[in-house]
């Protein structure tokens, strides 16, 4: 991997976060709790130090479009583990320990939603912090691109199907930063709406931004813990409305608005396999919460379609608890956990797209031991998706379920607690935050645990089975 294709990314993503924290500190004026400047400051101080330092090293290129894969995993991973640091330093400036800062951060930045905080008297700047590292992690490495990377070619689209989630993605348009730019603009399109819808079904300004941003970005954090309990009907099934929309695909979002036609979405088929896997989901939650639990008509109307597509894109709001849930229910929301949301989304998960391809792929095998010599081929959206394309897809089930499973058994040893284990662990690999109550009693190692697999699970494991490469850790100049 090329050293100094790293650091000049670094260098370019420190200087972003050194502009960033005007935000918070504009938040902390307008409010007038000076005091809370100070961990933004401190903040902005460190990052441009380190940006200038990264420069005094000497971390200028010229072009980009001899990088190789290997680095361009490097420089992901490495953009991630940056961005999740500088995220949690405002955290530990304010006083929090460091594993419980970087819990935090690495929980933002990743749009997981777990959190540490048992009560919400901070400031506003902590909270609005919290929310805009969310909503950064979701539009994730594709803010990187278009203000840092202006000069892209081959090198951008390499790095972009490096990070950008699912399997086999397509180009919307011909330069792979008009193409981040165009994701980018849908995505701040939306926020915008959500915070005037907000607004006007009762929210005030501040928890209609820091709610929008985590809907869109498909988080969880909230300014309030009673934000959400205490919507208007109305408000909450516009939050449902958009946590759709933040787990659909914005390669499918782009061209339904360039063709103005919605039926680019039912062409495709994971947008289908979404749609229907919410509606079944949530008809049989909603069944199993009348049946056992004798809630009202209205309340499953809305509960169940709610929990469920909160699960499903990984954003992690609700508005009844888990525990509270049949163990029937549990048992089908516990499935959505392990759906994900779309490819090319906010969500996070194992994406719709994956089981489409596992199942497809299962079927020609079958249909292979009774016609061996039949020439069969695996296809998405009537496009034959390639051999290598199939082999990732089977990796990263394999490496999911492995990490789940070693990660599970760990915290239920930690925690003494199977049922805290299970949980944890697949709400951290994929994003959720639908976690149990009271993560701030957790062993410091559970919540280390519970950071690398937020981590993992955003980055989708395959950029971190790389480092584990030999020729990773080889650094050429």
């Amino acid at each position: 991997m090329k050293f100094e294709y790293l650091a000049y990314v670094l260098k370019k993503l420190l200087r972003s976060f050194t502009i960033l924290m005007i935000l918070p500190i504009i938040v902390s004026i307008y409010y007038k709790e000076y005091n809370s400047i100070y961990p933004f400051l401190y903040t902005g101080i460190i990052t441009a130090a380190a940006s200038l330092l990264i420069s005094r090293i000497g971390a200028t290129v010229q072009n980009l479009n001899d990088i190789r894969k290997v680095t361009c995993f490097g420089i992901v991973v490495g953009s991630w583990l940056t961005a999740t640091l500088v995220i949690a330093l405002p955290f530990i400036f304010a006083g929090f320990s460091l594993i419980d800062a970087l819990f935090e951060g690495t929980s933002g930045i990743t749009t997981t939603g777990a959190t540490i905080l048992t009560h919400y008297n901070y400031p506003h700047s902590i909270l609005f912090w919290r929310a805009l590292s969310q909503w950064l992690g979701g539009i994730g490495i594709l803010v990187l691109f278009i203000a840092i990377l202006p000069q892209f070619a081959v090198a951008g689209r390499q790095m972009f199907f490096a990070e950008t989630p699912g399997p086999g993605e397509e180009k919307l348009t011909p330069k792979i930063r008009s193409t981040a730019s165009a994701m980018y603009k849908i995505y701040l399109t939306l926020t915008v709406i959500l915070v005037l819808l907000l607004k006007i079904t009762g929210m005030n300004w501040f928890d209609g931004v820091c709610t929008a941003m985590s809907t869109l970005a498909c988080g969880g954090f909230v300014a309030n813990n009673n934000i959400i309990c205490n919507c208007s009907t109305l408000t909450l099934w516009i939050i449902t409305l958009f946590m759709f929309i933040g787990g659909t695909n914005y390669n499918l979002l782009y061209k339904s608005c360039t063709k103005h036609s919605i039926k680019t979405f039912w062409n495709n088929a994971e947008f289908k396999a979404y749609s229907l896997t919410f509606i079944l989901l949530s008809v049989i939650v909603g069944i199993c919460g009348y049946i056992f639990m004798h809630y009202p008509i209205k309340q499953i109307i809305l509960d169940s379609p709610f929990t469920v597509i909160s699960i499903m894109t990984s954003t992690g709001f609700s508005i009844t608890s888990f525990e509270n849930w049949n163990l029937y229910s549990q048992v089908f929301l516990f499935i959505a956990m392990f759906t994900g949301a779309s490819a090319s989304s906010a969500g996070g998960g194992i994406k719709i797209v994956r089981w489409l391809l596992v199942f497809k792929f299962l079927k020609t095998e079958i249909t292979r031991i009774f016609h061996p010599n039949a020439v069969i081929n695996v296809k998405s959206n009537n496009q034959i998706v390639p051999k290598d394309v199939l082999g990732q897809v089977l990796i990263f089930m394999f490496f999911y379920i492995l990490i789940f499973v070693f990660s599970a058994i760990l915290i239920t040893l930690l925690e003494n607690n199977a049922e805290r284990g299970m949980i944890s662990a697949i709400n951290a690999l994929g994003n959720i935050g639908f976690t149990p109550s009271g993560i701030s009693t957790f062993h410091p190692v559970t919540k280390f645990i519970l950071i690398l697999d937020m981590l993992v699970g955003r980055l989708e494991i395959i950029p971190f089975l790389v480092i584990f490469q030999s020729e990773f850790w080889n650094f050429k100049k």
